[in-house]
């Protein structure tokens, strides 16, 4: 999981905003990103194993 705060994302668009992301694979090798994009005072005890839970699951579908 990684998390951008603003500025920290490297862009000015979501200068406000918060990015909360996770990779997922397909049969053990990374084939995307999965993130949500939110307010800088998003919940983020939520929506850090929202995230984490379907990166997970997607990579569990892509490799079956």
């Amino acid at each position: 999981i990684k998390i951008f705060i603003g500025e920290e994302s490297g862009y000015k668009a979501f200068a406000d905003c918060s990015v909360v992301t996770a990779p997922f694979c397909r049969e053990g090798e990374r084939v995307g990103t999965l993130g949500v994009v939110g307010p800088t005072r998003m919940d983020y005890e939520g929506i850090i194993p929202i995230v984490d839970i379907t990166a997970r699951l997607l990579s569990n579908a892509l490799s079956s």
